[in-house]
């Protein structure tokens, strides 16, 4: 027996009724969404594209429906994921080969007007006390990773500036907040793409310009493959997770960067929570 009144209980079927009703087209916005190329018709500078997280985040970004222009030293291996890229995913993207470290190369970026994502992966590393490295290897490894990502965040910003829109994403590394031996320069170099993102996040955001920072710890890449097993089973024993991370982890948390409007001033931490130790 329904001991409702007549007006309650028409109340409660109406509220009823209507909760489905919304339910029903939340459920279809939701998976609406789940399908939808978050990164459709984005136009996306990607350097250090040849390899490893760069080649994987351009992979995921051309899933997504960005167009990419892949950047870096080895015109072969560019040519080679651009292809992958047509093949797979499909759409236009486009190879320049160059030394980011070199202000003159930037000069030819200045005609690419309209950039809405800039991810600067490109750097190299070296392990060595900084005791016994050289002054040019010193040069070289903060002249690629710190001058090189302030040349591509300056150039290719100042347009974006123009048209008030548009993402960085920096790529820089655990060393860069955690330290470890052998790897001054690389650290010092990588704290300092920390410190430009901040700076940047600040300085560009009233244009509504967006910039932020990944920070991986061990990823499986050339540079984990080519450690001894010594070094890697320490590496891997130090992680809480017990395992390294993959690039295609990388990539997912670039897109979330990249498509996320209200992301300013991340910096976020892959690293399996060796931070944390």
């Amino acid at each position: 027996m329904n001991f409702l009144r007549p007006s309650i209980q028409s109340k409660s079927i109406s509220t009823i009724q209507t909760l489905k009703r919304t339910f029903t087209q939340t459920s279809r916005l939701h998976n609406s969404t789940d399908t939808r190329r978050q990164l459709a018709g984005k136009h996306c500078i990607i350097t250090g594209a040849s390899r490893g997280i760069g080649a994987e985040i351009a992979r995921r970004f051309a899933r997504e429906g960005a167009r990419c222009l892949l950047i870096g030293r080895n015109e072969s291996l560019l040519e080679h994921v651009k292809e992958g890229l047509e093949k797979a995913e499909g759409g236009e993207h486009r190879v320049l080969v160059g030394d980011i470290g070199d202000g003159e190369f930037w000069a030819l970026l200045k005609k690419e007007k309209h950039v809405d994502i800039l991810v600067n992966v490109a750097g190299i590393t070296h392990y060595s006390p900084l005791f016994v490295t050289s002054p040019s290897l010193l040069e070289e490894v903060v002249r690629t990773n710190l001058v090189g990502t302030m040349m591509a965040c300056r150039t290719v910003g100042r347009n974006m500036m123009a048209v008030k829109g548009g993402c960085i994403i920096n790529v820089a590394s655990l060393l860069g907040v955690k330290g470890g031996r052998g790897s001054a320069a690389y650290a010092a170099s990588k704290a300092g793409v920390i410190g430009l993102t901040r700076a940047l996040a600040s300085e560009l955001g009233e244009k509504n310009v967006r910039v932020n920072v990944l920070v991986p710890g061990y990823i499986e890449t050339d540079m984990t493959e080519a450690m001894t097993p010594e070094a890697r089973s320490e590496a891997l024993n130090s992680v809480p997770l017990k395992r390294f991370g993959q690039a295609a982890e990388i990539a997912d948390a670039a897109v979330f960067l990249a498509a996320n409007q209200y992301a300013n001033n991340c910096v976020l931490n892959l690293d399996g929570g060796l931070s944390a130790t």
